[in-house]
């Protein structure tokens, strides 16, 4: 129970303190009636197949809502993967759907569907027979390749990363359960699967079951290009030597590949509440999602892993990430505690006190917090285009809430829920800055790179084309897109360039001196 809730209930309790005897005996109708009238929400969920690393999470995710003890969560769809999954959350057959995130990007930026949670990483998988002659998935040219059914989420990954390295192969459309079949008996030359690590029991079974098959990585300039053309659906990313078999070890070294969020999302026009009550029911019970996604398992604060890299989150999350449980805590407890039920409901029901107090809780804590909540809105869209610029906006209320707090401008329960509602919004603008920060540096690195071949081999364009590029950086400083040290930096570099390649006679003709460039 948090500091919230204890002072609600030693407010109730010393209230309670003062009820009459002969109105208790009145409560327990109450009360009685009150239980028979109660009903639990029915919402559906669609996930994958069984025995799939989906399948798995949306057990964990059933649990999780019968544990919030209002919500009854069904899950009777057997997906093909994503790209099923979003079709019917699409046509509105289910609430809620499990995608891998780089299969929902579009649609979350067209705002058709939006986030609730992160429950886990998905790796690429690539896995070939252990006497193949082709080490790499560049060499399977021309190859039959087992890219998972079509609607699967497999599908999609399969297909960009293909596209991203330019690769003609000849796509074998077919579940993980055949396209082990198929590798073994030689039809296929590999196979790609994305998932958690170590959650599907297929591929779990046939890694461990000999060495005959072996998983491959990723180049270098594969897992570059997917990071930095897609920062909002991929990560570099790790399968760990030994995750699959001990002896002899598989993967035998640690394989570079990439990552994709799972993620829970559900429609904008899901009731706001019930999402609420579910985002609830996940952070509450976070730790029961480690084995799915390692870091909830010594988090301080799951919320942070739980809504880490999303941009379009349902307002029903936002309110539980900043407020915790919806339902009041008076509440909780006394569906916890039977002894005080009686005197609540005699409470609630003999007089409009009760209903009085709460809404004016609530109204009073809106009114408060409604500025904020305005501008960290407006703060969150400005977070993918300027991270930085966010992020000192971000840093700048969070000081004005302290301010509020040290001249009693607000209680501390309401600079609680102001902090974290800044908290959790400054976590992930520091994510997407580092994130630029490493595309920004990678991209002037290749920069560099081409101004040296330049200068080698045309002094005069390559002089020309460095000026204009300079003139773009200016802009760029003027318009606070790069901070001063980041565009002194890049004068710097600029004229090391151009006095360790440029002749002085092209320098001469340009009406360019050293000494001018020094200064």
């Amino acid at each position: 129970m948090n500091n919230k809730s204890v002072y609600n209930f030693s407010f109730f309790h010393s209230q309670f303190k003062t009820i009459p005897a002969s109105l208790i005996s009145l409560s327990c109708l109450c009360i009685t009636l009150t239980s028979c009238g109660t009903q639990t929400k029915s919402i559906t969920l669609t996930s994958g197949s069984h025995g799939s690393g989906y399948q798995k999470i949306s057990e964990q995710i059933r649990e999780s809502a019968r544990e919030v003890g209002i919500l009854n969560l069904q899950d009777n769809y057997n997906s093909q993967g994503s790209l099923e999954n979003l079709d019917r959350l699409l046509k509105g057959e289910s609430d809620f759907a499990l995608l891998q995130l780089d299969v929902a990007s579009k649609a979350m930026k067209e705002g058709k569907v939006q986030a609730v949670m992160v429950l886990a990483n998905e790796y690429i998988h690539i896995v070939t027979r252990n006497d193949a002659a082709e080490k790499s998935i560049a060499n399977l040219a021309g190859k039959p390749i087992a890219m998972g059914l079509e609607r699967s989420g497999v599908y999609f990954t399969s297909k960009r990363i293909l596209s991203a390295i330019d690769l003609e192969i000849k796509e074998v459309r077919s579940s993980l359960d055949q396209a082990f079949t198929q590798l073994r008996n030689g039809d296929v030359e590999a196979l790609v699967y994305v998932g958690p690590l170590a959650a599907n029991q297929k591929m779990k079974t046939e890694l461990a079951k000999d060495n005959q098959l072996e998983l491959r990585g990723l180049k270098e300039n594969v897992t570059n290009y997917l990071t930095l053309n897609f920062p909002e659906s991929y990560q570099k990313a790790t399968i760990s030597q030994g995750g699959y078999r001990i002896f002899p070890a598989e993967p035998s070294q640690d394989l570079p590949t990439i990552s994709t969020a799972t993620a829970l999302v559900t429609r904008p026009d899901v009731d706001r509440k019930t999402v609420a009550l579910l985002s609830w029911s996940i952070i509450s019970t976070a730790r029961q999602y480690a084995q799915f996604y390692p870091e909830l398992a010594h988090a301080e604060d799951p919320r942070v892993y739980l809504s880490k890299g999303l941009l379009h989150i349902h307002p029903g999350t936002v309110q539980a990430l900043e407020y915790g449980d919806p339902r009041d805590a008076w509440l909780r407890y006394l569906q916890n505690n039977k002894p005080l039920q009686a005197a609540s409901i005699m409470l609630i029901s003999t007089t409009t006190i009760g209903f009085i107090l709460r809404w004016w809780r609530k109204r009073k804590s809106a009114e408060i917090v409604k500025n904020s909540r305005q501008s960290i809105v407006e703060l969150r869209s400005l977070m993918e285009k300027s991270p930085q610029q966010a992020l000192e906006s971000v840093e700048q209320l969070r000081q004005q809430h302290r301010l509020m707090l040290i001249d009693n401008a607000v209680t501390p329960e309401v600079y609680e829920q102001l902090e974290r509602m800044t908290r959790v919004l400054a976590d992930q603008c520091r994510t997407w800055q580092k994130r630029q920060d490493r595309k920004f540096s990678q991209n002037t690195l290749k920069l560099i790179d081409e101004w040296q071949v330049m200068l080698r081999k045309e002094p005069q364009v390559g002089l020309q084309q460095i000026n204009q590029v300079e003139q773009q950086f200016k802009k760029m400083l003027l318009a606070n897109e790069v901070d001063i040290e980041t565009y002194i930096l890049i004068k710097q570099l600029i004229l090391i360039l151009i006095m360790c390649f440029v002749p002085q006679t092209i320098l001469t003709d340009n009406e360019v001196k050293t000494d001018e460039l020094i200064n």
